[in-house]
């Protein structure tokens, strides 16, 4: 089936020559005059198709599918309903807009029609210019919307193919990964270690299986960014994660010599303790990757401070560090690739925190007020478990 050729088709032309068409449009009538007026109105935009009554209709779509039709709806044998019925349980021509044509005035027949599929009414007689501009109308939204579903068929082939170099990329970095993972497990059998020599193991193994559960969860990015991800909260206490963190960036810490300075509102039996629901395996490279950001920007000898506090029905974490964030980039901190004077920075670790917020129904904002101080506040609602519906 194509769209050239078909029926008593009008090959346009201007001045002698041939137009440039934007489309195909099939008319259904019965009546030569009215037929002679809508050709004349469409030719010079359009390839016109004619059919005089619904069978022959539906001959001509076997043949050439047209982009938009014009069915009258007072014929002899099949009239404009059933022609109209009859075209939309066909599956190649159930989209092609129609626009019935009528001389009935009659408000009920025209919300028959519209029930029915159609897309317009063009009541007769109208004027050339009427008819012209309710084609053309119907047929740029038949464009825009083959454009739109054109772009929908690329941007699901491209995150295929983004999620199958990823679940590659996840299969290739997994094998090295466990094969380091394993070291420290074979190492700490010995029983010639030193107490530190056995922590240092026990952080390779606990880092290197964190970063075992990330790559597993390296997609998770990509279903967030379509809307896609699933979330799994659980009760954790986020303390400890941030101890656990800054554990972890020790040594950029001490590179730098940067005093770093925790304030929770919440003590447990042994501690410190700030629970919160949420997704600890999300939360976690959200704080490693703004404290690691912070770190990074501070200046030799700066101070980073890091606030958990309860604020009405939200939790409140707040990372400050001395050194301000460049002005180029305050207002766009959080979009992604967004950087500024690191060789080796992507720009996706604010962008990784900002939709990891967004995914706990929380938000992320930056504040530079303070000369020559920068505070990320992180606000995540308050949940309860069990009023949830959650685990």
């Amino acid at each position: 089936m194509n769209r050239k050729g078909g029926l008593a088709m009008n090959t346009p032309y201007v001045n002698g020559t041939p137009s440039t068409v934007a489309g195909v449009v099939l008319i259904v009538d019965d009546a030569p005059e009215s037929i002679h007026t809508i050709r004349a109105a469409l030719a010079t935009h359009f390839q016109v198709l004619v059919a005089t009554h619904g069978q022959m209709a539906l001959k001509v779509i076997q043949r050439t599918l047209p982009d938009v039709i014009l069915l009258d709806i007072l014929m002899p044998g099949m009239d404009g309903y059933e022609t109209c019925r009859q075209l939309k349980s066909i599956p190649s021509a159930a989209e092609i807009p129609i626009l019935f044509l009528t001389a009935k005035q009659d408000f009920q027949d025209e919300t028959m029609g519209l029930a029915m599929g159609a897309v317009d009414y063009i009541r007769k007689p109208s004027s050339a210019a009427i008819v012209l501009a309710r084609v053309k109308n119907t047929y740029d939204l038949l464009v825009a919307r083959r454009e739109l579903e054109k772009k929908n068929r690329e941007l699901e082939e491209a995150l295929k193919i983004r999620e199958d170099v990823e679940r590659l990329s996840r299969h290739d970095l997994k094998g090295p990964l466990a094969g380091i993972i394993g070291v420290p497990e074979v190492m700490l059998e010995d029983d010639n270690l030193t107490e530190g020599q056995k922590a240092l193991l026990k952080m390779i193994e606990r880092n290197g299986y964190t970063l075992l559960e990330m790559i597993n969860r390296s997609t998770d990015l990509i279903k967030m960014e379509s809307g896609q991800y699933t979330l799994q909260p659980e009760r954790f206490d986020l303390y400890s994660e941030v101890e656990r963190i800054l554990n972890d960036l020790r040594k950029h810490i001490a590179n730098k010599r940067i005093q770093t300075i925790v304030h929770c509102d919440g003590t447990g039996n042994s501690g410190p303790v700030f629970p919160v629901f949420g997704e600890r395996m999300l939360c976690y490279p959200m704080l490693y990757n703004l404290l690691l950001n912070a770190i990074e920007a501070s200046p030799m000898g700066g101070v980073l401070q890091v606030s958990l506090n309860r604020q009405g029905d939200e939790e409140v974490i707040q990372i400050t560090n001395t050194g301000a964030v460049p002005e180029a980039i305050r207002q766009r901190f959080f979009e992604k690739y967004v950087t500024f004077g690191k060789l080796t920075g992507t720009g996706l670790g604010t962008y990784s925190a900002w939709l990891v917020t967004k995914m706990h129904g929380g938000n992320i904002s930056l504040d530079t007020s303070r000369e020559g101080m920068t505070t990320v506040t992180v606000r995540l609602p308050i949940i309860d478990p069990s009023r949830a519906g959650m685990r």
